[in-house]
């Protein structure tokens, strides 16, 4: 048999518990994590491109970072640049390689911005891949 003193503790950590289920719940739904890829060829090199960001509160978008590989080119003087930016081409965030990026390791870049839905951001990776048979370049999107 439970006392009063027993069943009023048992009762407060039940509620204490259903609070908590309830609060992750609800930060669950209104922030989702979420992540996306995608590239660019040349007959001289693959340009890969992800990113990771959330869905946050009041219709906007918060991006954690981004990232890039350049495949089938380990040449020592490839060039990339990375930006995020909204729907009317300014950037919100950029990033411009030195002309030294070796193909074959993934590079990972911290962006934490915060942008506007009803500004459309995007990110766009671009590279231009060394090579003895001539440059190329190539750009990938990823649209948030």
């Amino acid at each position: 048999m439970m006392t009063a003193s027993v069943r009023a503790r048992t009762v407060a950590v039940a509620v204490a518990v259903g609070v908590g289920l309830a609060a992750t719940l609800l930060a669950t739904q209104t922030a989702s994590a979420d992540s996306k890829y995608n590239e660019c060829s040349k007959s001289t090199g693959v340009l890969s491109i992800g990113t990771e960001y959330d869905h946050g509160s009041q219709n906007t978008v918060y991006v954690k970072e981004v990232s890039f590989t350049i495949e089938r080119n380990g040449n020592a003087h490839n060039n990339v640049y990375l930006r995020v930016r909204k729907g009317n081409g300014s950037d919100v965030w950029a990033w411009t390689s030195d002309d030294n990026v070796r193909g074959g390791k993934t590079h990972t870049k911290t962006v934490n911005k915060r942008i506007s839905k009803v500004d459309k951001p995007y990110f766009k990776g671009h590279a231009t891949f060394d090579s003895d048979l001539g440059d190329e370049t190539c750009a990938a999107y990823i649209n948030y």
